[in-house]
């Protein structure tokens, strides 16, 4: 199968990464019709020039991960081709009930709305992370089940897999890195490490984004002691510190969105052979085993983390859920497993042969 990947998507980012290695390694031939830095009509003039070379030379058009979320009606307008869209996360989610940058109600929040279901109607077939996010999406844009199906994460095996701490310490070591949004709880985290500051437990916070400055206080302002916050790393710079965690935080924050999904940095952790703290929920349970591979927490609640990062610590069983971690992501969330999966599903939903090597 030959696949035009499509639009304004940043190939560098994880997901996208992953999504376009894995088809490559399960056979499929990717090509590339990609254009960055630019918006408005010169996006669109430009995507459109280099489409036009392209016809006649493809299966699928795939509509990768991007800022312009007109994308996919502009994809179904230029091309006779079944459409592919892969949005990671609905708009009107992210920015009303994730963020809460958007007030529910309000036009722009309709408009949000809108957007996201035009996305949705105009392609052939929507690809999410998890199952319980695809019926998320299709009960929010009110469409058929057959327009939806899903793909894991994952994460790439080429930066991250098993590797020995660089460093000792006498302390429990728990990291964290993102973007500091509502999603991944930072401010739990802090008044976790509040908590369990008298118990050599100590946490690592890497990143910056919309909620750092507010989390950073919080910790002055709780005179933290068991906190060192770290800036914006790469992703190679990051493998460091999670090698030499006892535990990876994933989403902890009270916000509807926890429960849908799986993040980047759980698979990254668990391809290292580290266990991570996420928020139970049927999303966590399509992949992972509480109390086998993961470690769960209440959302919102940081006397919960502090109790399940306690007895992770008292029970020495860190380790060994780790490795438990590492043999769940080899089963299920390796680049070319997710690719063979998604390959399987577009020939079944788009009538689309598959021809691989596999």
């Amino acid at each position: 199968m030959t696949i035009c990947y499509f639009g304004d998507y940043d190939q560098s980012y994880n997901r996208t990464r992953v999504l376009i290695r894995g088809l490559e390694r399960a056979g499929a031939k990717v090509l590339h019709c990609n254009v960055r830095g630019k918006s408005g009509i010169k996006l669109y003039s430009e995507l459109w020039k280099q489409h036009r070379a392209l016809k006649g030379k493809y299966d699928i058009l795939f509509v990768g991960l991007g800022n312009a979320r007109f994308m996919p009606t502009f994809a179904r307008l230029i091309s006779s081709k079944p459409v592919v869209w892969e949005p990671l996360f609905a708009l009107y989610d992210n920015w009303v009930f994730d963020r809460k940058y958007v007030k529910q109600h309000s036009l722009k929040a309709y408009k949000l709305w809108f957007v996201d279901w035009l996305g949705c109607k105009a392609a052939d077939l929507v690809v999410l992370d998890v199952d319980t996010h695809a019926r998320f999406f299709q009960k929010l844009f009110r469409l058929p089940a057959r327009k939806f199906a899903h793909a894991l994460v994952g994460a790439d095996t080429d930066i991250f897999y098993p590797r020995e701490r660089t460093h000792s310490s006498k302390n429990f070591e728990v990291e964290f890195h993102g973007k500091y949004i509502p999603l991944h709880g930072a401010e739990v985290i802090i008044r976790a490490a509040k908590l369990l500051e008298n118990e050599n437990i100590h946490f690592t916070m890497i990143g910056d984004g919309q909620d750092a400055a507010k989390t950073k206080k919080l910790a002055e302002d709780l005179e933290l002691s068991n906190v060192t916050f770290l800036p914006f790393m790469s992703e190679k710079e990051i493998t460091s510190y999670i090698a030499n965690a006892d535990v990876c935080t994933a989403i902890l924050g009270d916000v509807p969105r926890v429960t849908r999904s799986i993040p980047n940095k759980m698979y990254q952790a668990a391809a290292m052979a580290r266990v991570s703290i996420n928020v139970d929920s049927s999303s966590l349970r399509e992949v992972f085993t509480p109390g086998i591979d993961a470690v769960t927490a209440c959302p919102g609640d940081s006397e919960d983390l502090a109790r399940a990062v306690r007895e992770l610590k008292e029970s020495g069983r860190a380790y060994e859920m780790g490795q438990a971690a590492y043999e769940t992501f080899q089963r299920n969330a390796t680049p070319k497993l997710i690719g063979k999966r998604l390959l399987t599903v577009l020939e079944e939903r788009l009538q689309v042969p598959v021809h691989t090597s596999l």
